[in-house]
């Protein structure tokens, strides 16, 4: 009788701590950061405002299959990539960029980076991520903001685009 107790009780336990977890994890709700996009920074000649967002010559290919790719175009010169990996989305507002190699920021090689992120109008794309150390070793302990474009096709070919 004593083990039919025991383990009526160790059922219940395990049932309620189950539960109890299960309610604890929260769902995540996908975000759109699958596309192409081209960081921007904004241009103001009053110190006071933000400015005016414009356009870069880097892009941030996030894959249907969880692959990250940051490439580079240089005027005149072929396109160089100059970081890739995987990525995941782990909350709402964050996911995880899993760095094999990044040519930009190489203290990140073999690295996993968390980035916050917001994105308004299914155009924009707000970027925060934190760095401890550069390359050397030395504490950086600084946050970085940046803001990417996503890329779209336009209806039609622009006249003045340059081939």
């Amino acid at each position: 009788m004593k083990k039919i107790v025991t383990l009526i009780a160790c059922g219940a336990f395990l049932f309620c701590g189950t539960q109890a977890v299960a309610q604890e994890k929260k769902d995540v709700k996908p975000a759109n950061l699958r596309g192409i996009w081209q960081l921007c920074h904004y241009v103001s000649e009053n110190p006071e405002l933000p400015g005016t967002l414009k356009p870069s010559n880097t892009y941030k290919v996030l894959s249907n299959d969880a692959r990250i790719i940051n490439f580079t175009t240089i005027p005149g010169q072929p396109a160089i990539i100059t970081g890739y990996g995987s990525y995941a989305q782990l909350t709402d507002h964050s996911y995880k960029e899993s760095i094999e190699r990044n040519i930009h920021l190489p203290m990140l090689d073999n690295q996993d980076n968390i980035l916050e992120f917001e994105i308004t109008d299914d155009e924009l794309l707000h970027l925060k991520y934190f760095i401890e150390k550069d390359l050397n070793g030395y504490k950086i302990n600084s946050w970085y903001h940046e803001t990417w474009k996503r890329v779209t096709m336009p209806d039609t070919m622009p006249e003045d685009i340059v081939r």
